[in-house]
Order: structure tokens, then sequence, then C-alpha cells
């Protein structure tokens, strides 16, 4: 019947964790976020999809304090990741505060199967990992460039 269909559809529209690929998005991914952003328990996560393809999960956490280039050797040469960075900023009012961004790595050496994956189940994990409202995206190891991605953040 055409509301079944209907009603199919309206449930798939509101499971955020969904991806357009298929892919879910893990829970913990949303309860360490959520630590990340009211505790201040992590410097950066970086996310994962699994081997099967089927979820999101965490594949790393940094500490509080951990370096960027702590963080920068935690995203693999030759492959694809999802990451929330916690950056240092300045305001345009010369006042610091720290913001999260996210950060999209996508090596360019990498096959063009996961980049695919990788792209097409991004918007839904932003959309479960509330409160971030940058994002930068990098394709070789030039890009990860901590003052470029402070000024995405709104660094002045």
């Amino acid at each position: 019947t055409p509301s079944g269909i209907r009603r199919l559809r309206d449930a798939d529209s509101e499971d955020k964790s969904t991806m357009s690929s298929g892919v879910l998005c893990a829970d913990e991914c949303l309860k360490e976020f959520e630590d990340m952003k009211i505790r201040n328990a992590y410097q950066y996560i970086v996310f994962k999809i699994t081997d099967d393809k089927k979820s999101i999960v965490i594949d790393v956490k940094g500490e509080p304090g951990a370096s960027f280039e702590d963080f920068t050797s935690k995203l693999p040469d030759g492959g694809c990741r999802y990451a929330v960075l916690d950056v240092e900023i300045n305001t345009k009012s010369g006042a610091t505060t720290n913001k999260l961004i996210f950060i999209a790595w996508s090596d360019d050496n990498a096959s063009v199967k996961p980049k695919m994956l990788y792209a097409s189940s991004k918007d839904a994990l932003k959309k479960t990992l509330s409160g971030i409202n940058e994002e930068y995206q990098a394709t070789d190891r030039g890009d990860l460039d901590l003052t470029e991605i402070k000024k995405k953040a709104g660094s002045v």
C-alpha cells in the first residue's frame, strides 16, 4: 500500500544513525563524543568504518593535551578516517576558546571504494555528533595544517 511505503521512508529519514550508504553509527561513538564535548575527556576521537562495512566505530581516542602530531599520526596513509578534534582558537574579541571540528581524512592514495564509502557515510555521522558546525577535509599530509584547521574552526 502507498501508506506502507511512506511509513518505511519516514522511518528511514528519522533514524540519524543510519547513513545513506547503509553504514550504522555504533552507540559508543555518540557516548564518547558527548564525553569529549561536555567533560573535555579527549583531545581527539578518530572513527573508522569496520571491515565488514556495516558500522562506524571508534578507532582511537587522544588523551586531553595530546599533540597535533600525535593526532595526525593516527590517520593512516592510503586510508580514510573521520575525526573530531578539539582546537583552541582566537576569537575576534581577542579571547581564546575551544571548538570541536569534524575532520574528514581521505588520502589521495586510498583506493576508490573506501573513499566512496567514507564520502557517502559522512553526513549521518556528523548529524549524530550534534554541536559540530565546521568540517575540514584533508586528502594528503600537507592538508593536515593546524593553523588552517583552526581558521576553519573560526580562529582569526
